[in-house]
């Protein structure tokens, strides 16, 4: 399959403060700068009234703002390759057939104090022929991580393209790592970033045009030290969760809330928010089941030591066989409470919360759709005050106006039938990666969830077996 075509930079600028200077039109008439403050990712536009405007030079009214672009064909070109994509991905990932397994190991303290870092080496082995080998590993920090995901990001969710996000940056987890003496303390942090770390890049290897990327392929294989990322407080984490609502505050705040034209969209908006509401509450469940295990198991431990104790002060041989016993149980018990309690946190928790990420992903794409249809109607109001325009200058009668009017029409209907054409792209393109999410949602809750049962159900038949074994010394008390 071809290359996913890059972005338009001037439809969809992420600059944080940008001035667009207009390029002139064929009559030499000049829009105004509009200027950005501190807009989201990929806003064009500002003002202070419920729709952006600009003024014309030729009779001083305003119209509707939208977005400059340098090249229609341009523009035109990429929605529709995206289109054409759209209804080729399931095709393109029905027929790839290669094999891209991706495992990260080995996470190693650097540094000392506060400059101190992790690394962590990332293997591959595919048989992609776009790899230079089939096997790989590579030396990569966390903000390698965060680098590769804004790229993606950058380049595919303007387009309908939903790019898993890698696990939330922890502030107070990492200084923990960094100040502690002991490498024990810090190990179930490092662990846990480790798995999230290793569960984000399988993701983005399943997805049959993120895969090909090739700055997904450089971060696997290329040996060198990486650009970093920008900015990374704002693509993990709490950041990330900021980005996600300012984008869409800020476009609601931009262009006032515009009606959905698809019901298929509103209906799976209203979905995710019950959904990431379920999820939320579910993800904190499971964290307050995960400390009351840790708990139950620090009680047992307690538990263990006092009964151990006591056997060995008791007089009567039975008593005290009993109780030895009892204390050997109780301890095994602990080593499986203990090890439920991870099971809880990897299998379960962190699932949940990959999928609490991921709908932050998607509400990101819904953002960049709404801004794509937002664009269009600005245009195709624009479009109807030029005609507005257009009837006066040629009531006028005056030849020279009526040429300009007639090219300035010309020129905003082009611009209109090119941001139809890149919200429709847009629009399909959305439509089946919310497809394939579902389809993978469903597959992998499955799956974890008969996992997570069998692990109960063993952890169950264990018990039971434990308990029997420790029932002989029970009667012999009686």
């Amino acid at each position: 399959m071809a290359a996913e075509p890059p972005p338009m930079d001037d439809m969809f600028s992420d600059e944080k403060d940008v001035t667009h200077d207009n390029s002139h039109t064929s009559n030499g008439s000049r829009m105004e700068d509009v200027v950005l403050s501190n807009p989201p990712a990929r806003l064009d536009v500002e003002h202070n009234s419920a729709a952006p405007t600009l003024r014309t030079t030729d009779d001083q009214r305003s119209v509707p703002v939208v977005a400059p672009m340098r090249s229609f064909e341009g523009l035109g070109n990429r929605a529709e390759n995206t289109m054409r994509s759209a209804d080729e991905d399931e095709a393109a990932e029905a027929m790839d057939h290669y094999e891209l397994e991706i495992s990260v190991t080995n996470p190693e303290k650097s540094g000392e104090g506060m400059g101190a870092y992790i690394t962590y080496t990332v293997n591959t082995r595919t048989s992609l022929p776009s790899f230079r080998s089939s096997q790989c590993s590579v030396h990569r920090r966390y903000s390698d991580f965060l680098a590769l995901y804004q790229k993606l990001e950058d380049m595919y969710s303007h387009l309908g393209r939903i790019v898993p996000a890698p696990p939330e940056k922890s502030v107070v987890g990492m200084t923990m790592v960094k100040l502690s003496k002991n490498e024990e303390s810090g190990a179930p942090f490092i662990e846990r970033r480790r798995a999230g770390l290793e569960r984000f890049l399988n993701r983005v290897a399943k997805h049959p045009i993120l895969r090909k990327d090739d700055s997904f392929r450089d971060f696997l294989e290329n040996p060198d030290e990486l650009p970093k990322a920008k900015d990374t407080s704002a693509v993990s984490g709490a950041g990330f969760m900021r980005l996600v609502k300012n984008v869409g505050d800020s476009i609601v705040k931009i262009t006032g809330k515009k009606p959905e034209v698809d019901e298929w969209f509103d209906m799976k908006a209203q979905d995710y928010e019950v959904l990431d509401d379920h999820l939320k509450k579910l993800l904190r469940a499971v964290e307050h089941m995960v400390e009351d295990r840790k708990d139950l198991c620090a009680s047992t431990g307690t538990f263990v030591k006092s009964v151990a104790l006591l056997g060995s002060v008791e007089e009567n041989e039975t008593i005290a066989k009993a109780l030895s016993r009892l204390s050997e149980v109780e301890e095994k018990v602990e080593s499986l409470h203990q090890e439920m309690s991870q099971h809880d946190r990897f299998l379960f928790g962190e699932t949940v919360k990959d999928y609490i990420s991921l709908l932050g992903s998607i509400r990101i794409c819904f953002d960049q759709r709404t801004k794509a249809h937002n664009n269009l109607l600005a245009t195709q109001s624009a479009l109807a005050k030029k005609k507005e325009s257009e009837v006066k200058t040629q009531a006028s009668g005056k030849a020279d106006k009526i040429a300009i009017a007639e090219q300035e029409v010309r020129e905003w209907e082009e611009k209109e039938h090119e941001y139809q054409k890149a919200f429709d792209s847009t629009t399909k393109v959305l439509k089946a990666e919310i497809q394939r999410f579902e389809r993978e949602r469903s597959q992998e809750f499955k799956q974890k969830f008969m996992s997570y049962l069998e692990r109960l159900m063993n952890m169950q038949q264990e018990l039971t077996r434990l308990w029997e074994s420790y029932l002989p010394d029970a009667q012999a008390i009686a």
